[in-house]
């Protein structure tokens, strides 16, 4: 318990709240005067405008980033103040930076939060419109607000520029537990495979977006690679963390067979169950340890667990008298062979952080990284060709410019205090999807009801304006905090220390609160309403562009280890790019799904078999992956004809099934009946030939187990391939 609260007080969302909160008091203090707050507001206001476009990857890019949403900030507030009180001016106005401020958003992670920045510099430009002769000075303040925040930013990163970093590599190591925790879990009697597979989908998405963080930062901080120790870490982690995950996701066992296989002596699977524990355990330590900034001392003997394990395997074998030639000696020893690699792993990781690593060491591998990372572009031509109907962004932006352009006419009419709330909770609830604005709405309007009531609690039950103040702080602190991983629990300690300082600056918090819960309310609705009837974007059909993305890819991947297996050797960049884009869109695949089923019963057309989809495209990428990395870890035989018109044989499956699908793909001339006769060729006389070998027994069982695991994979695979062959044809 101990060790996940300091897990969570070190990671980067603490770390940016501590940043922004800090920000926002000093700048408050330095500008505060007993006669007018707006001097203080309006700069920590610029302050805190600044702060979600603040994302560490290279230094240059943020301080442009941060110097121009600065500059951005008073240059909207500026024109919608000053065009306020003329409607015919100020409406298209409104309307076209509204649209255009969400359509950037289509660019990519930066571009985002800039548009989120925006949103939220326009909702906050109507304060002081009744005050047009501060204008100027505002705008000025709004403008030293962002520099303040921009210096603090820099001055945080030298202070420790390389923790941003760090603790994502640490996030990824503990994520990279948690799925290896769940791995564990499929070996208890009574699991729940359904729901274990679904939560290790999950949290593969999440792997391979800290993966592609990694790799931004290497790519951006390519000059000091070879020469920074930090850096090497990152390069040798980042390539045992790819690999842990591929051996996790390679190594599919029949769970059932095994248990069923050891009933009669369970302690051995237990033994197993503990060393597959323990994997997690190691790297979640590894995390802490990162995160907490301490020398890194393993507590687990994985190697010795090993020993004992193969020992008491050993030991079961002979005495059920079971030949070494056995198929369920053959699949023992596959089970051993990838625990004894995944140590070999984890125990590189954990090396990476107890020693310095040498620049001979990285052995080529920052060769080809930035042929895995994909940097943003910023072309007009993007922008262009979303500006139609079948663009989910077009849509959304003309949605969100309408809802807002409501919001504004309504707190116009009925002249609420701050109608401006209306529009904030309008653009932070809002999002391009059903499913997520439904959960949003309903986690603000909770969120806004309980920290209005625990604030205007606190103000009744305490008089100390100092310990007021402190209270405000850390709520602010805790706010921030958690509005990136709990949204709900965050709107709860934003509105809390909202209303403390209007209770400590002003006699009325109780009616801000009221006006603040209505427009919070009113705001949630529109936004609700408007996503659910106004140009809506359903899932259903995003998740089909997704399932023909990971279809491809998948068929690609396929090709790769094919090829691999006939050419041998270390595995090529076209290997492992296949490989990466594989695990990429299966898992956008499943993000999409969930996504999905958020949404309206009416809009799940084809849920179940849309989920089944999704588990059979997991499935054949981890058979895939089961022998590229059998062939990289072995020394194995020339690939026979048989197994090519099997592989081809499985990748015309998938392109009938992108054909079911309406897209278009290559189908080979290959017959079912060629597939039949290879499939019985591989299984028949494959291992009368291993049989039949001059060879030392040693050797023997190499290459019976290469047979075993290949024939074995590719009937796997041929049925999983089919399967999705009828799934696309009934969902047509």
């Amino acid at each position: 318990m101990f060790d996940k609260f300091i897990l969570k007080f070190g990671d980067n969302q603490f770390y940016n709240a501590i940043k922004i909160t800090f920000t926002a008091i000093v700048s408050f203090f330095i500008f505060y005067s007993s006669a007018d707050f707006t001097a203080a507001f309006t700069v920590t206001l610029g302050a805190l405008l600044c702060a979600p476009i603040d994302i560490s990857s290279n230094f240059k890019h943020k301080v442009i980033g941060l110097l121009m949403v600065s500059v951005l900030i008073p240059v909207l507030s500026f024109i919608l103040t000053y065009t306020y009180n003329y409607f015919w001016i100020f409406v298209p106005v409104f309307c076209v930076l509204v649209f255009f401020s969400a359509f950037i958003s289509l660019y990519g992670l930066r571009a985002n939060l800039l548009s989120f920045t925006l949103l939220l510099t326009i909702s906050l430009s109507f304060i002081h419109h009744d005050k047009p002769e501060i204008l100027l000075t505002n705008c000025l303040y709004l403008l030293l607000g962002g520099l303040f925040y921009t210096f603090v930013s820099i001055l945080f990163y030298f202070i420790k520029p390389n923790r941003y970093i760090n603790l994502e590599v640490a996030e990824c190591i503990e994520i990279t537990g948690d799925y290896l925790d769940l791995r564990a879990q499929l070996w208890q009697k009574d699991a729940d495979r359904e729901n274990i597979n679904r939560q290790m989908l999950q949290k593969q998405i999440r792997i391979n977006e800290l993966h592609e963080h990694i790799r931004e930062y290497l790519v951006y901080n390519k000059a000091r690679t070879l020469n920074s120790n930090n850096n090497r870490k990152l390069l040798v982690a980042l390539t045992s963390l790819v690999e842990i995950l591929e051996l996790s996701m390679a190594n599919t066992f029949n769970h059932q067979e095994f248990i069923d296989f050891f009933k009669g002596d369970e302690a051995v699977l237990d033994e197993y169950r503990m060393l597959a524990k323990n994997f997690s355990i190691t790297l979640k330590r590894l995390a802490f340890n990162i995160k907490t900034n301490k020398k890194h001392h393993s507590k687990m003997s994985l190697l010795n667990d090993f020993k004992k394990l193969k020992f008491k395997m050993n030991e079961f074998l002979e005495h059920q008298n079971i030949p070494v030639y056995d198929e369920n000696a053959v699949n023992i020893s596959n089970l051993l062979f990838y625990a004894d690699k995944q140590i070999e792993k984890i125990k590189g990781l954990e090396r990476v952080y107890k020693e310095r690593v040498n620049a001979d060491e990285l052995r080529g591998k920052y060769r080809d990284l930035e042929k895995f990372f994909t940097p943003e572009h910023y072309r007009l031509k993007t922008l262009t060709a979303h500006l139609n109907f079948k663009s989910s962004t077009f849509r959304y932006s003309l949605r969100l410019t309408l809802t807002m352009f409501i919001g504004l006419i309504i707190g116009k009419i009925f002249d609420f205090q701050n109608a401006y709330w209306i529009l904030l909770t309008i653009v932070v609830i809002m999002r391009p999807g059903y499913g997520l604005t439904k959960q949003r709405s309903t986690h603000r309007i909770i969120g806004t009801v309980i920290g209005g009531i625990l604030g205007i609690t606190a103000l009744i039950l305490i008089s100390n304006n100092v310990v007021l103040s402190i209270l405000a702080i850390i709520a602010m602190l805790l706010g921030y905090w958690f509005s990136g991983i709990d949204y709900k629990v965050g709107v709860t300690f934003v509105t809390f220390y909202v209303i403390l300082i209007y209770g400590l600056l002003t006699n009325n918090a109780e009616s801000h609160l009221v006006f603040r819960i209505l427009d919070t309310v009113i705001g949630a609705l529109l936004a609700f309403f408007a996503t659910r009837f106004v140009w809506p974007t359903w899932e259903l059909y995003s998740v089909h562009t997704y399932l023909e993305k990971s279809l491809r890819v998948i068929k690609l991947y396929i090709i790769e280890v094919k090829y691999y297996y006939i050419k041998k050797g270390e595995p090529p960049t076209s290997y492992k790019l296949a490989r990466k884009n594989a695990f990429i869109e299966v898992g956008n695949l499943m993000a999409s799904f969930q996504r999905m089923i958020q949404e309206p019963k009416t809009k799940q057309i084809n849920r179940a078999e849309l989920y089944e989809l999704t588990v059979l495209n997991q499935t054949l990428v981890s058979s895939a992956a089961s022998i590229g990395t059998y062939i990289q870890f072995h020394k194995t035989t020339e690939a026979s004809d048989a197994f090519k018109l099997v592989m081809d044989y499985v990748n015309n499956n998938l392109s009938q099934a992108l054909h079911n699908l309406d897209f278009e793909a290559e189908i080979t001339s290959d017959t079912e009946e060629d597939f039949k006769i290879s499939m019985g060729q591989l299984k028949a006389i494959r291992r009368q030939e291993v049989e039949k070998m001059d060879i030392d027994d040693a050797l023997k069982i190499q290459k019976l187990e290469e047979s075993q695991l290949i024939i074995d994979q590719l009937i796997w695979m041929s049925n999983l391939s089919e399967k999705i062959e009828k799934l696309t044809l009934k969902i047509k």
